[in-house]
């Protein structure tokens, strides 16, 4: 949806709730852009659902410049599902997790669904988290042996987030939380060189002076890690599952992730990785979304108390409560965005972004582009078009040469 913008969101005060409504199309991304410029914050960006959490992270990136932009990614798995998330969506979570401290004049975006989750401690991210670099000493199998309780796979092709091969000499390695895969070229037990490879051919390519390592699942898969699931187990239910079994003989099946908090003695929320300077902003109609939520979880939990085999964690221990999740919202400044136009009153604000007159190309006119050249010559702002292809965008630009413009 196209619009034209005006005015600067406005700041508000600690610990209030501010409404801002008539934001059209991308105009919501560009005003809490603005207002994390101007206000040094940093913003978590609760989306509706995947799709729109995708659409809102591109229409950042576009407008971003000097701001950093994360994404606290879906596992875009059904709750209590038998089936683990992508290797690579762990990857892009566990960087997220590691990058939140230190975060400045920032935008986080996640979905409701990914904000309700229990998650690991920050601890165990940071203490399985170390660097490898050029110069340094390592001993090939007690790094494989490091890898393997950190949670990746050895592989004899390493393809995926979370793999590694050593050959001899050679390691081939592909980081959590790393863009690409490296190769680890050592002299006797010293890092001679590590260089990124190309997944496709596997040919090495640039080198780099060092390399960081993230865990390779959210949850600890070492020896602690298995024993703090054994003692959690026995006194969350009352007999051994096939689930059960696989874990305690060191296999990681899938869907392992909905006994996540089995292998902590604590979990995290998402809210206590954020300092309290964030800003919450969610959407119009984010309750109706919660208490849809809410639904879903307890009818895949209902489904999921039928399999004997893998039997369901309760609720409260794997999600946060509604009303924990709305009490955590509370300790924070929250903007609620909008597209319609707000009544006057405190703590709304209407923003100026106002909807394009239609400006639609009339192929069979003698004149195509005539709404469009009246537009642009009373405009005194830059126009941007934005073309689906190369073919359509060649098209516009000889209408608009026919147009003198």
């Amino acid at each position: 949806m196209s619009w034209v913008y005006h005015n600067n969101p406005p700041a508000f005060g600690a610990g209030q709730k501010h409404h801002w409504g008539s934001l059209y199309g991308s105009a919501d991304t560009l005003a809490l852009l603005e207002f994390v410029r101007e206000n040094n914050r940093n913003v978590l960006l609760i989306a509706n659902d995947i799709a729109h959490a995708q659409h809102l992270y591109q229409s950042l990136c576009f407008y971003a410049q000097e701001t950093t932009v994360l994404k606290f990614d879906n596992w875009e798995v059904l709750a209590y599902d038998q089936f683990s998330p992508h290797p690579d969506i762990t990857s892009s979570r566990l960087q997220t997790l590691l990058q939140l401290e230190g975060l400045s004049n920032g935008v986080v975006i996640t979905t409701l669904e990914s904000l309700l989750y229990r998650l690991c401690p920050i601890e165990f991210v940071q203490r399985h988290s170390f660097q490898l670099s050029c110069g340094e000493q390592i001993e090939p199998s007690a790094l494989g042996e490091r890898l393997l309780k950190n949670g990746y796979h050895r592989t004899n092709k390493v393809m995926e987030h979370g793999e590694f091969n050593i050959r001899g000499s050679l390691i081939d390695l592909f980081p959590m939380g790393a863009k690409q895969p490296y190769r680890i070229d050592l002299f006797d037990q010293e890092v001679e060189s590590i260089r990124s490879f190309d997944v496709s051919t596997q040919r090495s390519e640039s080198a780099v002076d060092s390399i960081a390592l993230l865990p390779g699942k959210e949850l600890a898969n070492d020896k602690s890690g298995i024993e703090c699931f054994k003692q959690n187990y026995a006194q969350q239910f009352d007999s051994e599952s096939l689930i059960y079994h696989e874990v305690v003989e060191g296999r990681m099946p899938s869907g392992i992730e909905f006994y996540l908090p089995l292998f902590f003695d604590k979990t995290q929320s998402l809210f206590e990785y954020l300092n309290r300077d964030f800003v919450i902003a969610n959407f119009s109609g984010f309750v109706d979304n919660v208490d849809q939520h809410y639904q879903e979880i307890e009818a895949r939990f209902a489904q999921a108390k039928t399999n004997l085999d893998r039997p369901p964690l309760p609720i409260e221990q794997l999600f946060l409560e509604r009303s924990e999740l709305f009490a955590q919202l509370k300790q924070h400044q929250q903007l609620i965005i909008g597209n319609s136009k707000l009544p006057s009153a405190a703590g709304h604000t209407n923003l100026s972004a106002k909807l394009l007159p239609p400006l639609r190309i009339e192929a069979q006119a003698s004149q195509p582009l005539k709404k469009f050249a009246e537009f642009a010559g009373r405009s005194q702002q830059k126009i941007l078009i934005s073309c689906s292809s190369l073919g359509r965008q060649n098209v516009v630009l000889e209408l608009l040469s026919s147009h003198g413009l």
